[in-house]
């Protein structure tokens, strides 16, 4: 798809009548943009003959260019295999105004991308050396504050609701939606008595890890099994656990009341919503059926162990990469007689491996110190030998080899301009002229072809040998830190550790962060 034209489709869910389900405008959906913009490349023979792909990101905002497909495409454009865009309107493309003109004022224009908005009548090869002018601003700036204006309208409608005491975002662990009715939900008949049973328990005196362990000896499935919702910076095995029993526990929603707006953004679509306090909260009695009474909720609450919390003394936390080889936790650290790390998947199954996962801190960092002097003496070695042998400047070879190339290519158009004279003066005729021509062509392309190659030679070497020297000051440091007291090196260690996986048959695996070859 080298040098082919991209058309970019766009679908966000603000552009359906949520309460409908209806477009409101039917021109916006991916069909029509399709058709209208597939029309207009008909329409164009200096596009008709382009390859074709689409990109198409339904269920996208435009007021920024998190989207998928919108990155796909960015990264065709960069690697040269998209040499024209075609959009139905800027407001497609995005929403943004400051964003979308450094697009079509800066990025495209350098990468030498043609930018095509249908409806806009705009065509960045009719600007060539100019901006868009101040028609295509304006047009940003209006589809920018259309769409903050819409934001704070659906903002306020989502508020009415939530003062209504209206179900809105999702249902908690124990609901579900009512059938056939909008913004209200039920007790769902499965995980309504698990929560019953949590509450129950708490109140009866369990702890919370208690419970926890309780529920996965019953293998009684999570809130996010159950949903079936898939983490992708999950890493090990979703069981429960005191913070999820506790969530549950302190959520007030289970007494009947709803409670909203416990989070905002404080700009339109912001990644990361704000925390807001209690008393911010939007709480409404009575607004679906309890699972458990007011008294049952204070008495269970009650019982929570408030931890006070105190400043650690310890602010050293370097050793943080132990992992448990069963589960894929991090071990956490126990202070008492001696520090040792312990998974804490023992809370909550008792049948697991890595209830036996149990280590003394001096025990693993004498195993751990023992590779790391190792691995230290391993990198002298290899520095040595590395400094023992002249080390080839193939970027230079490459240079080299490329102004050689060059000079063939220069030499082109002197010898086309001597076929041409020889030709003229008679030396032979139209049918060998064309024969030879046609040889030094196909000699130049070949020239060319090798004077790219050589180029990406040059700097994918370039790149190696950056690399390599980065290596080299890593393991030239090797000496020096063997040098060092046992202390300090005890301390040093962790900066070169990734991670240590820990094994029940007191066995590690450690992950280093370089790797040395010899």
């Amino acid at each position: 798809m080298v040098n082919g034209l991209a058309v970019y489709l766009r679908l966000s869910q603000d552009d359906v009548d949520l309460k409908n389900n209806l477009l409101k405008d039917e021109s916006d959906s991916i069909g029509s943009q399709r058709l209208l913009v597939q029309r207009y490349i008909r329409e164009h023979a200096d596009l008709r003959d382009l390859s074709m792909v689409e990109f198409v990101d339904d269920g996208f905002t435009g007021t920024n260019f998190e989207r998928p497909e919108f990155k796909r495409m960015l990264e065709a454009v960069k690697n040269g295999d998209i040499a024209c865009i075609v959009v139905k309107d800027l407001s497609r493309f995005g929403r943004n105004y400051l964003e979308v003109g450094d697009y079509l004022e800066h990025i495209f224009p350098f990468l030498g991308v043609r930018f095509i908005s249908v409806n806009d009548h705009y065509d960045s090869e009719n600007y060539i050396g100019t901006t868009g002018g101040i028609d295509v601003a304006f047009r940003n700036l209006i589809y920018q504050r259309y769409s903050q204006d819409l934001s704070e309208k659906v903002k306020s409608a989502m508020h009415l609701k939530m003062s209504k005491g209206k179900y809105i975002t999702h249902c908690p662990y124990g609901y579900k939606k009512k059938e056939g009715v909008k913004h209200e939900m039920v007790p769902d008949p499965v995980t309504a008595p698990v929560v019953r049973e949590i509450f129950e328990s708490a109140i009866a005196g369990m702890k919370s890890t208690e419970i926890a362990a309780k529920l996965n000896a019953k293998r009684i499935l999570t809130p996010m099994e159950y949903k079936q919702l898939n983490r992708k910076d999950m890493y090990s095995d979703a069981m429960w656990s005191h913070q999820a029993v506790l969530r549950i526990i302190r959520d007030y929603k289970y007494t009947g009341a709803m409670v909203s707006f416990k989070c905002e953004n404080e700009t339109i679509r912001a990644p990361v919503q704000r925390k807001r306090r209690p008393e911010e909260w939007v709480i409404v009695e009575n607004q679906h059926e309890a699972i458990v009474t007011h008294d049952e909720y204070e008495a269970a609450n009650a019982k929570i162990r408030k931890v006070k919390y105190k400043v650690a003394q310890r602010k050293d936390v370097s050793d943080r990469v132990y992992y448990c080889a069963y589960c894929g936790r991090r071990l956490r650290k126990t202070f008492g007689n001696d520090e040792y790390y312990s998974c804490a998947t023992k809370l909550y199954r008792t049948d697991s491996p890595c209830c036996r996962v149990r280590w003394s801190r001096r025990e693993i960092e004498e195993v751990v110190l023992a590779a790391y002097k190792a691995q230290l003496m391993l990198m002298d070695e290899t520095y040595k030998k590395i400094q023992s042998k002249p080390q080839p400047d193939l970027p230079a070879e490459y240079r080299n080899a490329r102004k050689v190339v060059q000079k063939k290519l220069d030499a082109f158009a002197s010898e086309n301009l001597t076929l041409y004279e020889q030709y003229r003066d008679g030396k032979f005729d139209k049918d060998t002229f064309l024969k030879e021509k046609n040889r030094l062509l196909r000699w130049k392309e070949k020239l060319q072809a090798q004077f790219v190659k050589l180029q990406e030679q040059e700097e994918e070497a370039v790149r190696k040998q950056k690399e390599e020297s980065m290596r080299l000051k890593t393991l030239e440091t090797s000496a020096d830190l063997l040098a060092k007291a046992e202390s300090e090196m005890r301390r040093n260690m962790y900066d070169a550790i990734e991670k240590v996986i820990v094994y029940e048959t007191k066995e590690i695996d450690i992950h280093w962060k370089f790797e040395i070859s010899l």
